[in-house]
């Protein structure tokens, strides 16, 4: 743990401990319907042989507890501002437990969704987060920032929608309203084991994703509408992100619309297995407090209060096929923007390939991965042009394990092997070779909006730099029993000339060990 631990602001948010009753009552309220209704999923049959009321009841429970060690990039003992960081402010762990409760009611052509979650924080670190420009040394200090309590939570509303499917005489037509969760790249999910895999690690939440690596995670208010046959599925989304993520009060909704449209393609014939997408995603933030973080003095992004609005279009393709002893996969992803950053115009552009080799009849089932994944930067800060390409409302940590870096002015070489010993066991050892695009434009980290003041994205100096880190990372994931899992997570990263422009020591570690319980 860190030392000289500074007092709580006065203007902590004392409300964060008021939630816990009605979490007890949410789960009071279920365990009476489950006392009421009989094991969930059994089709008792009423006196007249037709389906009991309780059949169309599914009650819902999860919990996740995770405990987090960090030791974080060690500061130097003041900030460029003059702000004194206390001697190891940079160390300490914290505990997070997130639980959900929810109930479904399942009817012809009608589902209706009903969920709280409930999250606690305990020991945040209170001197790991400075300001002006709010600096942070890793996650704790994120969630201290929004609340100022080193002991947190709230209860919210996580999810609250209606689903009508299956409508007569509208085949294949889906519609959702309400407040449900999103991820780009999940609007449909493929049958081969590996090909899902890869959609779900590697495509998938790079620009919209719940967060759901945070303890809070985020929402969406909206609609969402599909169609989907045998060969391919068009969704479209239109929204409004709530608060969360490193925010725990999650029941806002923040001044964000999202709106967008993808056609997948679930299979080609005579091709091999195929997993195709074009999509297209509007982003507008109209927060007025949140400063912007570009690479432009801090007194022009003060000043700079209009409105972002980005278009994003993009597409990717993935492919499993059979080669020799094993499978052959390839990935492409890619995205170009136009549209506002405040009042300068917004230019950017991300791509990915990345392709593997895995042996499914050797012991361990060895998966070995190479890829390359590369986004603009911002080479100009007076032209009128944003140049960074920028990440929206990512699950960031899907790509970046060890949470200090995003695709945003990003370079990222890494090689990766995924290892099978056992039926309830996977390990997964990643190496990343981390260099920015541009030396001119700033180092970036965060993974989108989380309240109405803090813009959610960080930037630091180059310091005329380009390269970042070296990042090599294990973790292990064991499914104890069917409805529980364990998972740990280890990163260590050696740090090069960009991080020691702002750090004393570029050395970091971060790890965290979970369970998860899910009914």
């Amino acid at each position: 743990m860190g030392s000289g631990r500074q007092p709580s602001s006065a203007k902590s948010r004392k409300s964060h401990g008021r939630g816990g009753v009605w979490v007890h009552l949410i789960v009071l309220v279920n365990f009476l319907l489950v006392g009421a209704a009989g094991p969930v999923g059994a089709t008792e049959t009423s006196a007249s042989g037709g389906k009991d009321w309780r059949d169309h009841v599914t009650l819902t429970l999860s919990d996740r507890v995770r405990g987090e060690f960090v030791d974080w990039f060690d500061p130097r003992s003041k900030t460029p501002s003059g702000t004194a960081i206390p001697e190891g402010a940079e160390r300490y762990n914290f505990f997070a437990n997130q639980l959900r409760v929810g109930v479904k009611l399942s009817f012809p052509h009608v589902l209706f969704t009903l969920e709280g979650q409930d999250t606690r924080l305990v020991n945040l670190p209170d001197d790991a987060t400075w300001s002006p420009n709010p600096g942070t040394l890793g996650p704790g200090g994120l969630y201290f920032l929004n609340t100022r309590d080193r002991d947190q939570g709230e209860v919210f509303l996580k999810q609250g929608n209606l689903t009508l499917s299956d409508i007569p005489n509208v085949t294949g037509v889906s519609a959702t309203l309400g407040r449900f969760e999103y991820g780009d790249g999940l609007e449909t999910m493929p049958a081969d084991p590996a090909l899902a895999w890869l959609k779900q690690a590697r495509i998938s939440q790079r620009l919209v994703g719940p967060f759901g690596y945070t303890h809070v995670t985020r929402s969406m208010d909206g609609a969402r509408l599909a169609y989907d046959t045998p060969d391919l599925n068009v969704t479209a989304l239109g929204s409004r992100p709530t608060q969360g993520g490193f925010e725990v009060s999650a029941n806002k909704e923040l001044d964000i619309w999202l709106a967008g449209l993808a056609l997948t393609l679930k299979k080609i014939e005579n091709l091999a297995p195929l997993d195709a997408r074009l999509f297209y995603l509007y982003y507008r933030d109209g927060r007025d407090d949140a400063v912007k973080v570009d690479n432009r003095p801090l007194d022009l992004r003060k000043a700079d209060t209009r409105a972002i609005g980005i278009h994003t279009w993009g597409a990717h393709a993935v492919s499993v096929v059979d080669a020799g002893p094993g499978k052959l996969d390839g990935l492409l992803w890619g995205a170009v923007q136009t549209g506002d950053w405040g009042d300068l115009d917004h230019s950017g552009w991300a791509w990915a390939v990345e392709g593997g080799y895995q042996v499914p009849k050797l012991f361990a089932q060895p998966w070995l991965r190479f890829g390359y994944s590369r986004s603009s930067g911002d080479d100009d800060n007076r032209n009128g042009t944003h140049a960074t390409f920028f990440q929206m409302l990512p699950t960031a940590r899907v790509y970046a394990q060890f949470p200090f870096f995003n695709l945003m002015n990003n370079q990222d070489f890494f090689g990766q092997l995924i290892l099978k010993p056992h039926s309830k066991v996977t390990v997964r050892t990643d190496y990343h070779w981390l260099v920015l695009t541009e030396k001119a434009d700033q180092w970036y980290s965060g993974g989108g909006a989380t309240n109405s003041t803090v813009f959610g994205f960080a930037g630091l100096p180059t310091g005329g730099q380009r390269k970042l880190s070296n990042l090599i990372d294990v973790s292990v994931t064991v499914a104890i029993l069917k409805q529980l899992s364990a998972y740990a997570y280890y990163g260590h990263a050696i740090g090069n000339g960009v991080i020691e422009t702002t750090f004393e020591n570029a050395d970091a570690d971060y790890g965290y060990v979970e369970l998860a319980y899910k009914y």
